[in-house]
C-alpha cells in the first residue's frame, strides 16, 4: 500500500484527509492488509486495489464502477461497509463476508467530507481476515500451551531453587513435593515420617521455606539429644532462680524462640510422658509458662515434628500419647526411604559432589562404574548415608575421578566380621574396642538416635552418645 501523503494526488484538493491519516497513524496499532476500497458519495465504487481483486476473486470491471447499494441488494457482501458508512456517514468497523468466497474480513470504513463538510469518499481498508485470525490462533495454540507449561515449571524450579536444597527426580518424591506445596501455608500441624536419614529435616526447612512464615524463626530441636533432665527448660524456658545452676537472668525456651516462625521437634517420639502433656497443653492453648514462672505467655507458630518410629503401635504399647498423636497427625508426609526411589541417587550425589568439591577446592567426577555401585547399592543409612560417603570420597580421593576402588572397606564387603575381629592380632583391649565399634556402629546404624541406641544395649544415653561420638561421629 502506498504512504499516506500519496493519497493527496486521488482526491480533490478540498478533501480534509484527517480521518484517513488518524486511522494509517502506526499508534493505533491496527494491522491493515493491502485490501483497499475508494467509493464516491454516492456508493459508486472507483477503484480497488490489485490484492483486493485478486483476494476476494473479483475482476476489475465486475467491481469498479458498480453500485455499493446494488452490490449489497444482490448479496455480494453482507453487510456492505461502504453502503454502511455513506448512510451513518462515520466511521465503521465491523466484520464484513463476501458472500461468493466465503471470506470473513475485518473492515475499516472512513467517510471523507470537503470544507462544508459534505461527504465525498467512503475508503474501506481489510484488516487480517478472521481466517487469517483463526489460523494464527491455531499455529499459535500449541506453542502458548508449551510456554504456559514451561512458566509454570520454571516457577516450580524458581521455588525451589530458592527455597530449599531438595533435589529429587522420583515420582514419590514429586507427589510428596505437590503435598508439601499444598499444605505450606496452612496452620495445620504436619507429621513427617520416615526411616532415619531419608531427609526429614530437610523437608521440615523446605515446609518452612515455602510458607508464609518464611520470614519468621525456623527453630529445629532433636528430642532425642535433649537430656531428660533438662528436656522442660530446654523447650519451655524459665525464670531466674528456677534451680541450681540456672542462668540469672533466666533463659527464653526453643519454643518461644519460634514465636511468628515454624517450631520443628524432631525425633518427637523420644519424648518423656511428662513433657507429651506440656506439649499437648501447648498445642490446644498456644500458651507457655516458662519454669519457675507464673505468667502465660502467648504464641503464634506452626509446628511441625518428625519421627522414624512407628507412633501408632508406640500408642498401642501405651509409649504415646493417644491425644497428642491425633493432634500431630494432621497432615502426614510420608519420605520413602532411598532404596525405594533409586531415581533420585543420581541427582542427590552429584548435588553433594558439587557442594562438597566446591567446599573442599577440587574438582572431580564420577566414574561409570562408581555410578553403578551407587545405584545398586542398597543405602541403609538412606541420603544422609550417601552425603557422608561422597564428602568422605571428596576429601580421601586423590585422583580426578572417583571409583569403587576408592570405596571404604565396609562399602566394599571385605570388612572383617566380629569372629575374626576377635582371633586378629592386638592386645585384648585393643581387640575389644575394635568389637565395640562394631556393636555401637550397627546400633547406631539400626536405631538413629542415643535414646534408641541406650535402650537396646541396656546402657545410659550419656554412654551411648560418647560411644557413637567415638566410635562413628569421629570415624564418618
Amino acid at each position: 500500500m502506498t504512504q499516506p501523503a500519496s493519497f493527496s494526488s486521488i482526491f480533490d484538493e478540498d478533501i480534509n484527509l484527517k480521518g484517513l491519516f488518524e486511522i494509517l497513524n502506526p499508534e493505533n496499532n491496527l494491522v491493515l492488509a493491502d485490501d483497499m476500497m475508494l467509493s464516491d458519495a454516492n456508493g459508486t465504487i472507483l477503484r480497488v486495489s490489485e490484492t483486493y481483486e485478486k483476494n476476494f476473486g473479483f475482476a476489475h470491471d465486475s467491481i469498479v464502477g458498480k453500485s455499493a447499494f446494488d452490490l449489497e441488494a444482490a448479496g455480494v457482501f453482507t453487510p456492505c461497509i461502504t453502503a454502511e458508512v455513506i448512510r451513518q456517514k462515520r466511521k465503521i468497523t465491523a466484520t464484513q463476508t463476501i458472500n461468493h468466497t466465503h471470506k470473513n474480513v475485518m473492515t475499516v470504513g472512513i467517510p471523507l467530507f470537503d470544507d462544508q463538510g459534505e461527504l465525498k469518499y467512503a475508503v474501506c481498508f481489510n484488516t487480517v481476515s478472521m481466517e487469517q485470525i483463526n489460523a494464527i490462533q491455531r499455529n499459535y495454540r500449541h506453542p502458548q500451551d508449551s510456554i504456559q507449561q514451561y512458566s509454570q515449571e520454571i516457577a516450580e524450579l524458581r521455588t525451589r531453587a530458592t527455597s530449599t536444597s531438595l533435589v529429587f527426580k522420583s515420582s514419590s518424591m514429586q507427589r510428596l513435593w505437590t503435598l508439601m506445596q499444598n499444605t505450606a501455608n496452612t496452620k495445620a500441624n504436619i507429621l513427617i515420617t520416615g526411616e532415619t536419614g531419608v531427609g526429614k529435616s530437610a523437608v521440615a526447612k523446605t515446609i518452612h521455606a515455602m510458607s508464609n512464615r518464611a520470614a519468621g524463626p525456623f527453630i529445629e530441636v532433636n528430642c532425642a539429644v535433649l537430656h531428660e533432665n533438662l528436656i522442660e527448660s530446654e523447650l519451655f524456658g524459665y525464670e531466674k532462680g528456677a534451680f541450681t545452676g540456672a542462668a540469672t537472668g533466666g533463659k527464653i525456651g526453643k519454643i518461644e524462640l519460634a514465636n511468628h516462625g515454624t517450631l520443628f521437634l524432631d525425633e518427637i517420639g523420644e519424648l518423656p510422658p511428662h513433657i507429651q502433656s506440656k506439649l499437648l497443653q501447648l498445642i490446644q492453648e498456644k500458651t507457655i509458662e516458662r519454669l519457675s514462672g507464673t505468667r502465660k505467655i502467648e504464641l503464634d507458630f506452626r509446628l511441625l515434628v518428625a519421627t522414624n518410629r512407628n507412633l501408632e503401635e508406640e500408642v498401642q504399647r501405651g509409649l504415646f500419647r493417644s491425644d497428642l498423636f491425633y493432634r500431630l497427625n494432621v497432615i502426614r508426609i510420608h519420605i520413602p526411604p532411598l532404596r525405594a526411589r533409586t531415581e533420585d541417587i543420581f541427582p542427590l550425589a552429584h548435588q553433594f559432589l558439587a557442594r562438597f568439591c566446591a567446599e573442599y577446592g577440587k574438582t572431580l567426577s564420577f566414574s561409570p562404574r562408581f555410578l553403578t555401585f551407587l545405584e545398586q547399592y542398597d543405602w541403609p543409612g538412606n541420603v544422609r548415608q550417601l552425603e557422608n560417603l561422597i564428602e568422605r570420597m571428596v576429601i580421601t580421593v586423590q585422583d580426578p575421578i572417583i571409583d569403587v576402588s576408592a570405596l571404604p572397606l565396609e562399602y566394599t564387603g571385605e570388612a572383617v566380621p566380629p569372629a575374626e575381629l576377635l582371633a586378629g592380632s592386638g592386645t585384648l583391649a585393643e581387640r575389644m574396642d575394635a568389637y565395640e565399634s562394631q556393636i555401637i556402629r550397627e546400633a547406631y546404624r539400626r536405631c538413629g538416635t542415643t535414646v534408641a541406641v541406650a535402650r537396646e544395649l541396656g546402657i545410659s544415653q550419656a554412654t551411648a552418645a560418647r560411644k557413637i561420638q567415638k566410635y562413628v561421629s569421629n570415624r564418618s
